[in-house]
């Protein structure tokens, strides 16, 4: 068998969106959650390049909805100290089935802490499966 070949670089391939970000695309992050209508000015304190690239962020930020956005958040900056404590009082209250499409949503670590949930993947109807990815994705980030 041959082995796979690798079409461009690592080093050269873009960052997609589930990639880490450098410092100027988190502080942009940072900067579009908390103080959205004054992040033209405060970056204005980058140099030219990291400029270009956190307000070219902050254009990307803008095209996505809300749950991804907070989502970025959450993977950048990670999650709330109490998520593991709000995810076994979730996952206590959900139904069997909700419980197991919860756990496929959740974060790697939080996983392990639940691996007695970590079956075979059932099949689960798309919008069980969206409340699932969604109750996810809240039980992990802050309050607002």
């Amino acid at each position: 068998m041959k082995p796979t070949r690798i079409a461009k670089s690592l080093e050269r391939a873009r960052p997609g969106p589930n990639h880490a970000v450098e410092f100027p695309e988190r502080v942009a992050l940072y900067i579009h959650a908390m103080h959205r209508e004054s992040a033209a000015a405060l970056l204005d304190a980058f140099s030219d390049a990291p400029r270009a690239r956190a307000n070219a962020y902050i254009a990307d930020l803008k095209a996505i909805d809300s749950a991804q956005r907070q989502a970025r958040l959450t993977r950048e900056f990670g999650a709330v100290p109490d998520a593991a404590d709000r995810a076994q009082q979730l996952l206590v209250e959900a139904s069997p089935p909700l419980r197991r499409a919860i756990f496929r949503h959740l974060p790697a670590a939080m996983q392990a802490r639940f691996a007695h949930l970590a079956t075979a993947a059932e099949p689960c109807p798309p919008a069980m499966d969206a409340l699932a990815a969604r109750l996810a994705r809240e039980v992990v980030r802050a309050r607002a």
